[in-house]
């Protein structure tokens, strides 16, 4: 091979290598090369993802550790009249209707029980749902 083929070959792959530079640093280096663990990000994305609905909906995120465990989980809370409630049908995947759904359905199972508790001469509390949060406040 004559030396002016070699200086083209050379020329050749150096200019691939940049083409292929200006492609990667604009967009880095792809995390299956860098060894970085993808699902930290999606992590982080459902995150703030959580946090913004719980919001959205009048809520506080917070995270809470489960019981006998090391691990913890998100949750998100809201405040009605002194007490703290776990919106439960805030979830990682989004506002939840059939946990929603349930909630009010106990919520009102509490409120007939109730009334039956207020005849005979029980403590009176009261339960309100609230379908923006899908929490059902208990009140005295």
């Amino acid at each position: 091979m004559s030396p002016q083929a070699q200086r083209g070959g050379l020329a050749f792959k150096a200019g691939l290598v940049l083409v292929v530079a200006v492609l990667f640093i604009p967009f880095g280096v792809p995390r299956f090369l860098a060894g970085g663990d993808p699902s930290a990000s999606v992590s982080r994305v459902q995150a703030r993802f959580f946090t913004k609905l719980c919001r959205d909906h009048g809520g506080t995120p917070a995270v809470r550790s489960l019981t006998g465990s090391a691990d913890s989980q998100r949750a998100c809370t809201v405040r009605y009249g002194g007490q703290v409630y776990v919106m439960d049908a805030i979830t990682p995947r989004g506002f939840d209707d059939d946990t929603a759904g349930f909630q009010r359905q106990g919520c009102s199972l509490a409120r007939h029980e109730q009334h039956g508790a207020g005849a005979r001469g029980g403590a009176r509390e009261a339960f309100v749902y609230h379908p923006d949060t899908g929490v059902c406040e208990h009140r005295s």
